[in-house]
């Protein structure tokens, strides 16, 4: 998984997020996020792989970061979308969802 923040100051995630990264992503993702304590917004187009370790990060940074300010998801491609709704995440993800 490589991750990078795009000019608009957007978190971009590229690769795979499944259980096998995901804490690697994590560990890449954490200096982003201190970057940005209030709003932060992740951009999943890129994400060629997710499975319900990866969801589940994503709900986690959504309940972490609403606490505090804002967390959405800019755009995200149709695998994520497809894999939300079968997992049931749509739901649980929706106020963050575009």
């Amino acid at each position: 998984m490589d991750i990078s923040r795009d000019n608009e100051g957007v978190i971009v995630f590229k690769g795979n997020l499944v259980a096998s990264t995901i804490e690697s992503t994590y560990s890449a993702l954490e200096p982003f996020l201190e970057e940005s304590p209030q709003d932060v917004v992740i951009d999943l187009n890129e994400v060629d792989d997710i499975d319900i370790a990866g969801l589940q990060l994503l709900a986690s940074l959504k309940k972490t970061f609403e606490s505090e300010g804002t967390f959405h998801i800019r755009s995200l491609n149709t695998i994520v979308k497809e894999r939300m709704a079968i997992s049931g995440f749509e739901l649980t993800l929706k106020e963050a969802l575009p």
